[in-house]
């Protein structure tokens, strides 16, 4: 029956017509590593993309947003190995480690929700939303890079098009055949037995412009030593030793991901496929260590997108249908507590397995008519519907009573299941008006309408001025208020730890911003931003009568900061760029915020110091992390990381070799931990990586 479902939802998603964003078909050709040397930042602040923020191509500096594009070459420049390590340069963006997984947890702007999710953060790939209900957060553990064509990110809750952008969205848009050229392998090896290869294609085909990829990785992750674990504090309590601890993390994990894109005239076809294996637990589901616990997971997405930007006088128009598959669970049992803990009353350990699938179907239309005068309007409605289904839930305890029970029990559609089974649909409807009134000045207004079947209704404006001030100078005054929706595990959760609330409404945020960008020299940028925040109806978690946590509507939450970044291209081989974020927030007790750096630095340097020869250096400070209420740990340690990437690329010649040093100084860095790991996560020490590629 399942399976019927899958066809008929696969069958819905590519025959309906729909979008989030119009195609990327008519993208630039993109900017090489040679190209970014030669051009002068002035130049390069001139080239138009597709903007997350509008959906309607402009430059950068003139989006209604705060908005920060990484190509490719700047990808592949920094020696950046995994998606995280990309984000993790954008200003006002941190990544955190998740305690179950290892997972990242991405925090912009000091929007921290907790130990184990961030649903704060709207992930796309080609504008396609993958955020799942379970916990309303992006989950992509260990994405390669060799795919992407660049990233947008927009900071603050300005993404004009998705009103569920909570703190920020950030966008992966893969690669098409103008972007990949030809035909490409590569591979690279380096610390922790890690070994990825990957092929690219793209080419012309009896009119069809065609691109392929398939990147294949296996890695042992980081084996980094956790002194003690939540294990070793009950210990203590029941005076047994049953912590596994002192021991390594458990981040292994093994990726597939293939994608395809075909385009032909006015339509555009893209599909992907992310498999994986083997994923180690990280440090635990509960911060206990579990070395045999592993999981596995299987993403299909595919959307088919139709372009028509002459459909009549005036009139640009764009439909997409998207579907997205996502499966998640153990590969093998996984060990919630550790043989021996409970006192004892846990011989085998507390061991649990199981899993769940989602299904995403999304319909969209949107439309620009630019026949009144000075103005831009759009017009977009959409229908989104999502199945949470076949919830698998067995342990070896009783989920009331958390009472030992011997052998493996199948709870799975009983009361008694981790999850029921739902259905989420909504409804959106977004109307935008871009008025040039001046030569100098627009004024963008958007109004952003949404209907959830679990939980009601939501609106939500938005308004972006901006300035061109003079030829060098352009500022921006935005507001923008966005919600989150509450996830299925908040509204329906049953276990022991934790009980759903139905009632729950949407946390809301409203951000002013004002930003401005002056290209100071053509060789000098400078950009800046200050913002201010207030959440309302903020989901936090009270004990309830049974003793397990629920989620309710209770905080409010203030936040202020400010961004200055630099870019400086001292000579056409040398360039330097930085910047520094400071923000603070707190709730209604003026309590901090845990956990969100107050303090952060980047500094980069590309240097091509001889003709084939390139150098690049990034230092990364975090400083000034608070913990949790009631938390009296010293707060967490700032830390520094150098990295190192050394490129030698012939011009005109089919190979090229890279060699990347991170952590270079091998700094101990440490993400924050919930108190049942005291000493918090530990990332990778110095690590050393090489590859080579070769094209024709």
């Amino acid at each position: 029956m399942k399976n019927f479902r899958f066809t008929q939802s696969l069958a819905v998603g590519l025959l309906s017509t729909i979008c989030y964003l119009p195609t990327y078909a008519d993208d630039p050709k993109p900017l090489t590593t040679k190209d970014l040397l030669e051009m002068s930042l002035e130049e390069l602040m001139q080239v138009e993309v597709v903007s997350e923020a509008t959906g309607s191509k402009q430059t950068v500096s003139k989006a209604p947003a705060i908005v920060k594009v990484i190509t490719a070459a700047d990808i592949k420049a920094m020696g950046a190995t995994y998606l995280n390590e990309v984000l993790e340069t954008v200003p006002e963006l941190h990544v955190l480690r998740s305690n179950w997984l290892y997972a990242p947890l991405y925090l912009i702007r000091g929007s921290y929700f907790s130990y184990y999710d961030s649903p704060n953060v709207l992930l796309l790939i080609n504008n396609v939303p993958l955020n799942l209900i379970q916990y309303g957060n992006p989950f992509w553990i260990g994405m390669p890079i060799n795919a992407i064509a660049r990233i947008e990110v927009i900071r603050g809750s300005g993404a004009v098009v998705h009103a569920d952008a909570f703190a920020g969205a950030i966008n992966i848009v893969t690669k098409s055949r103008g972007d990949i050229e030809g035909t490409e392998f590569g591979s690279r090896i380096g610390s922790f037995n890690t070994k990825e290869v990957w092929a690219l294609h793209g080419a012309d085909y009896g009119g069809f412009e065609v691109a392929t990829t398939f990147e294949y990785q296996d890695t042992d992750g980081l084996r980094e030593v956790i002194t003690e674990d939540l294990q070793t504090l009950l210990d203590k309590d029941f005076g047994t030793h049953a912590s596994l601890a002192p021991g390594p993390i458990n981040t292994q994990h093994r990726n597939y991901e293939a994608r395809l894109e075909v385009a032909r005239d006015l339509w555009t076809w893209r599909a992907g496929l992310q498999q994986r294996e083997n994923i180690g637990t990280g440090v635990g589901i509960i911060s206990a260590l579990d070395p045999v616990g592993r999981y596995k997971s299987q993403q299909f997405n595919t959307d088919l997108t139709y372009h028509q930007p002459h459909l009549a006088e005036h009139w640009d128009f764009t439909a997409q249908a998207s579907y997205l598959h996502n499966f998640w669970g153990t590969q093998q049992l996984y060990m919630i507590l550790p043989p021996g803990s409970g006192g004892g009353t846990y011989p085998d350990g507390r061991l649990a397995k199981g899993g769940y699938g989602e299904e995403h179907a999304l319909v969209n239309w949107s439309t620009f008519y630019t026949g009144w005068l000075n103005h831009t309007l759009r017009l977009e409605t959409g229908y989104v519907y999502i199945d949470l289904y076949q919830v698998e839930t067995f342990r070896n305890f009783d989920n009331q009573t958390t009472q030992w029970l011997g052998p493996i029990v199948d709870f799975s559609d009983t009361p008694a299941a981790s999850l029921p089974e739902k259905i989420r649909q909504n409804w959106h409807l977004f109307v935008q008006d871009a008025w040039h009134f001046h030569p100098d000045w627009e004024l963008t207004a958007g109004w952003r309408y949404y209907h959830y079947t679990d939980f009601g209704n939501t609106s939500n404006p938005n308004l972006g001025l901006v300035w061109q001030a003079n030829s060098r100078l352009v500022t921006k005054l935005l507001y923008a208020r966005a919600f989150r929706a509450p996830a299925i595990a908040e509204l329906y959760a049953n276990s022991s730890m934790e009980v759903g609330n139905p009632d729950l409404k949407p946390e809301i945020i409203d951000t002013i911003e004002l930003a401005w960008d002056y290209q100071a020299t053509p060789q000098l940028q400078l950009t800046g931003d200050v913002f201010y925040n207030n959440i309302t109806e903020a989901i936090n978690v009270v004990t309830a009568p049974n003793q397990r946590q629920q989620y309710r509507n209770l905080d409010s939450k203030t936040g202020y900061g400010l961004s200055l970044e630099a870019q400086w291209k001292l000579s056409k081989s040398l360039t330097l760029q930085g910047h520094y974020d400071f923000q603070t927030a707190s709730d209604q007790n003026d309590h901090h915020i845990p956990n969100a750096p107050r303090h952060k630095f980047y500094f980069r340097t590309d240097w091509q110091f001889l003709p084939a020869w390139n150098l690049d250096l990034q230092a990364n400070w975090v400083g000034t992390r608070y913990r949790p209420t009631g938390d009296t740990r010293p707060p967490v340690a700032n830390y520094t990381t150098v990295d190192l990437t050394l490129r030698y690329q012939q011009e005109k010649q089919p190979w090229e070799v890279g060699l990347s040093v991170r952590n270079l100084f091998d700094a101990d860095a440490r993400e924050p931990s919930d108190s049942g790991i005291p000493n918090d996560l530990p990332l990778a020490g110095r690590s050393l990586w090489g590859e080579v590629r070769y094209r024709f």
